[in-house]
């Protein structure tokens, strides 16, 4: 009797609740559900999972009272939550209905922005084809916006979509090209609106933040500052309201820029504000680069707690991120399918036959991608051993090619004499062959007071003649000790990986695997067993 009552108050309750949202929304006019409409958007920004809820509440609300323009609205600010959030079945979901309002009311600008989203999630989903062709719709209604203010705004988001799709197809100079572009619209705007205003300088602070990035990965390291720098200008400015996402993303852009050019206490503090930030917006991908910065980085300073404590957000992240990955691969794939179908009656043909071929397809083209993967490995395999024979036989154990011709051809500080840097050199290649790199908790001031120099020159140098940053000219040193050790003494293939980490210097197997993977390209369990395997001595 008191569990029939304890529910029964339950559902009295729940029942009260679902009433007074019911009735808290069927209480407004039209205009004021607009209002609502767009409160609901902004939060979205803070609090995505509570703005989803209150646009759904107020999409379906104005479905009830067929106000189309209100639902349209709603639909397309879920559309970029969902997008956001990478729900892109939802997303697709969500474009459909919008675009079915936005035609009955010739919205060109909504449809203009549908359009562009639709390509935007066929791009995260790999079809770059797709993508290019949506995108290529929505100049059909971009050109017929007659707010100019509006129409540069679209046609800058519009560049930005092409830069992404250009960005995965791994072609900097396009990528580069549009993103200036999008600048270039963004600066025709007046922005004497707020809402425009505020847009300007939101699509501003995020392109020059993509172009930072982007130099950082050239290794321009003058163009990098001067886009970041730029991008934290608008950013950090309390009249510009940066989205919480985009101020995440431009915060760990610079940590990874500065991990990777060795000012680790920099890199450590903008990616813990890229970390807060992340909490608030939720954006799983960008929270597994903040991880894995802070790893990094806090290994570059000996923190070793904090460091094993990233390693493993970021181990446990990347899987989920991967398992996630293949359980919604196939989803979002029909639903483009689907989309087709709905084009055009005369193409049902082509699309049965595309759907009923996909499943094959994915299981021939990943059998095709395994065996070329392996192959490709053990390419790599091959060519390791040749050059660990070579350097045998050479009596050179150092797989880090000793290139002090770039004497003449690179420039140091203006501060290092040649001489100061020919010695210094030399210093470095005796600590080379020292096997004092073992040692676990060795750090770049170490370095520098041993070979009695400051960080500054060590870290240049190391980075002009070894081209690589001193953490990883250190595990490189380590990996190349533990792949002759393993070559040249049969025993080692013996022991487990925790004892062949410790004796290479790691502080754990996890950062040895990571490590000798990124050196080598496969694991060191491969290379142990295609060792055993060949019986190399």
């Amino acid at each position: 009797m008191n569990k029939t009552l304890y529910l029964f108050f339950i559902l009295l309750s729940f029942c009260t609740v679902f009433a007074q949202n019911t009735t808290e929304l069927s209480k407004f006019s039209r205009e004021e559900l607009d209002v609502k409409i767009q409160e609901y958007k902004l939060l979205a920004h803070s609090n995505p999972s509570e703005g989803i809820k209150k646009l759904l509440e107020a999409k379906n609300q104005c479905v009830r009272i067929n106000h189309k323009d209100g639902a349209m609205k709603s639909s397309m600010g879920l559309v970029l939550i969902y997008y956001n959030d990478g729900d892109y079945k939802k997303s697709l979901e969500e474009t459909k209905f919008a675009e079915k309002y936005a035609k009955e009311l010739q919205y060109t600008e909504y449809l203009s922005d549908i359009h562009r989203m639709r390509s935007n999630v066929y791009g995260e989903m790999g079809l770059l084809k797709e993508s290019l062709e949506e995108l290529g719709k929505t100049f059909l209604y971009t050109d017929k916006i007659k707010k100019a203010d509006i129409r540069f705004y679209k046609k800058a988001l519009i560049y930005e979509s092409y830069a992404g799709i250009y960005d995965k197809k791994g072609d900097t100079n396009k990528q580069l090209y549009y993103r200036r572009k999008s600048i270039t619209e963004s600066n025709k705007m007046l922005g004497d609106r707020p809402t425009m205003f505020n847009a300007k300088f939101q699509n501003l602070a995020y392109q020059y933040a993509s172009m930072g990035y982007v130099y950082s990965q050239l290794k321009a390291k003058d163009s990098a500052d001067y886009y970041f720098g730029k991008a934290l200008d608008i950013t950090e400015d309390k009249k510009y309201e940066v989205y919480i996402n985009v101020r995440a993303t431009l915060y760990s852009d610079i940590a990874k820029f500065y991990n990777e050019n060795g000012n680790s206490k920099k890199a450590i503090l903008f990616a813990r504000r890229a970390e807060i930030l992340e909490r608030q917006a939720t954006m799983p991908y960008i929270r597994k680069d903040i991880y894995h910065t802070l790893f990094n980085s806090y290994m570059e300073t000996d923190k070793k707690d904090s460091s094993k404590h990233y390693l493993d957000q970021y181990s446990s992240l990347s899987d989920s991120l991967l398992k996630s990955e293949k359980k919604n691969m196939l989803a979002p794939v029909n639903q483009v399918i689907l989309d087709k179908e709905n084009e055009s009656k005369d193409t049902v043909r082509n699309v049965l036959i595309t759907s009923s071929t996909t499943f094959i397809f994915l299981i021939l083209g990943g059998w095709f991608y395994w065996k070329r993967k392996s192959r490709t490995v053990h390419q790599k395999y091959d060519v390791l051993i040749a050059k660990i024979k070579e350097e045998k036989v050479q009596q050179n154990n150092i797989i880090i090619p000793q290139e002090n011709d770039k004497l003449n051809k690179q420039e140091t500080f203006a501060t290092i004499t040649e001489e100061t840097t020919k010695a210094l050199l030399r210093k470095l290649e005796k600590f080379e062959v020292s096997d004092k790199y073992l040692k676990k908790d060795i750090s770049l001031p170490w370095l520098a007071t041993s070979l009695n120099t400051n960080t500054k020159y060590l870290s240049e140098i190391i980075k002009i003649y070894r081209d690589k940053n001193f953490n990883d000219y250190i595990n490189g040193l380590r990996i190349n000790y533990i792949l002759h050790k393993l070559v040249e003494q049969p025993h080692y293939r013996e022991y487990k990986i925790t004892y062949i980490a410790k004796e290479c210097g790691f502080a754990s197997s996890q950062v040895f695997v990571i490590h000798f993977k990124k050196v080598t390209g496969f694991t060191p369990s491969y290379f142990i067993e295609n060792l055993k395997k060949e019986k190399l001595l």
